[in-house]
């Protein structure tokens, strides 16, 4: 803090030299308009310092206010046609204002705020092995291309693979055995429960857990004290649900492969065939599926009750990390899919079935809603582990990813054996 207000004594002292002679004698006219003619930098994020130009402004800063899409910046320094502001944390794209003594001047563009995501270990010591307990205190085992989500109340559920478990981690990142512990299958509560191959999870808005077991060939109910149920028959992989009315829906990940919707009486209706490895479904507010179609890298639309596909995102059998809209961007053997509140889509780089670490899409990317502009969400392209901010945040093999209500990112990092968590600054 000291280092950046230092800075901006510095910026300012120069323009006042540079302008010294021009403000000798200045005085705010509040009978003019307050006029703002442009601004620089145009874009960034929290913590930007930023200068904006114009006329009649006032010197003395008790009477000037600045907002930025509406939130109130740090005004630093003015001089007379210039004033130094910092944009403020969350502040979004939009509208520069500077209000003096009542009067307001609004600058021609907006400025385009560009929020910085950090990354934090939620959960896990980065080691395989077992152990509940509280944050770095836990070890999981994934060593699949596991999947997780999370419930109304901020809780995730993850499958732990090699475990032959399901994980509870609460926000403080304490992590308990929900079901499981055992190889086999046998339904009961807590550990008297047992899977083969725990691999996906999905909420409900009940507080229920469904789980897919596709060595079992089952997905499995688990009520919110640990207790399972089979809700059908069938080689369920990713799991997505509707949250409108608690229909279920799983990806096969055959070639060709399909996905299946769970009827109420418990059985699996296939709805959508001929696809190439799909791996994960996720249901939009209005009932449409978007699948992440493995096999081709590319991700798809299916049109609520016509299933009609549309290519969203990704050309097929072309592969990388390229952002773009459309199909003009890459993937490569995406994996987990899930969409936060506003339908925009989330996906998890990298579901090579070994958990490569040259996979070029060791990170999360982010789909817009609507114009499918597709961008690098969080990590990059380097696998390994660290936390941090935007591409400095590390991913090896991200296979699960899931959004809370409040926006808030949790990914399943396959080979760091973590749960990692995203928030916005």
């Amino acid at each position: 803090m000291k280092t950046m207000i230092y800075r901006l004594q510095v910026v300012l002292l120069l323009f006042a030299a540079a302008a010294c002679k021009k403000d000798k004698g200045f005085v705010h006219d509040n009978n003019a308009p307050v006029v703002v003619d442009k601004f620089t930098p145009e874009k960034g994020g929290s913590g930007t310092e930023v200068l904006i130009y114009g006329t009649n402004f006032s010197t003395d800063t008790t009477g000037v206010t600045v907002t930025i899409n509406g939130v109130k910046a740090l005004v630093t320094g003015i001089i007379s046609d210039h004033i130094l502001v910092v944009i403020p944390e969350k502040a979004g794209t939009g509208k520069v204002v500077v209000s003096i003594n009542g009067k307001t001047g609004e600058a021609p563009k907006d400025f385009q705020y560009e929020a910085s995501y950090k990354v934090s270990t939620l959960a896990g010591n980065g080691t395989a092995g077992f152990s509940d307990g509280k944050g770095s205190n836990v070890a999981f085992s994934f060593n699949k291309r596991c999947g997780l989500d999370v419930d109304a109340d901020g809780n995730v559920y993850a499958a732990d693979a090699e475990n032959f478990r399901v994980r509870k981690i609460a926000p403080d990142g304490t992590v308990t055995t929900l079901a499981g512990g055992m190889y086999g299958y046998q339904e009961g509560k807590g550990g008297d429960a047992q899977f083969y191959l725990p691999f996906d999870v999905v909420t409900d808005n009940s507080g229920n857990i469904f789980v897919s077991d596709p060595s079992a060939w089952t997905v499995r109910k688990i009520t919110p004290d640990g207790t399972t149920s089979r809700i059908v028959w069938g080689e369920a992989w990713g799991l997505g649900i509707d949250k409108r009315n608690g229909t279920l829906y799983y990806a096969n990940n055959r070639y060709p492969g399909s996905i299946y919707q769970v009827t109420q009486d418990g059985t699996a209706a296939e709805i959508i065939k001929g696809l190439s490895g799909p791996a994960d479904v996720a249901v939009d507010d209005k009932g449409n599926l978007f699948v992440t179609e493995n096999g081709n890298s590319i991700i798809k639309k299916f049109a609520a009750g016509s299933w009609e596909p549309t290519v969203i995102a990704g050309a097929e059998n072309q592969t990388g990390l390229v952002n773009g809209v459309g199909t003009a961007a890459r993937f490569e053997n995406p994996w987990g899919i899930t969409l936060d509140a506003a339908n925009n889509i989330y996906v998890a780089g990298n579901g090579s079935s070994d958990g490569s670490t040259v996979n070029s899409n060791q990170c999360i990317r982010l789909i817009t809603a609507n114009n499918w502009n597709v961008t690098t969400y969080i990590g990059g392209g380097t696998a390994g582990f660290a936390d941090g901010t935007g591409a400095a945040a590390l991913f090896s093999a991200p296979t699960g990813v899931a959004v809370d209500k409040h926006g808030v990112v949790y990914v399943l990092d396959r080979n760091n054996n973590r749960i990692r968590k995203v928030i916005a600054e």
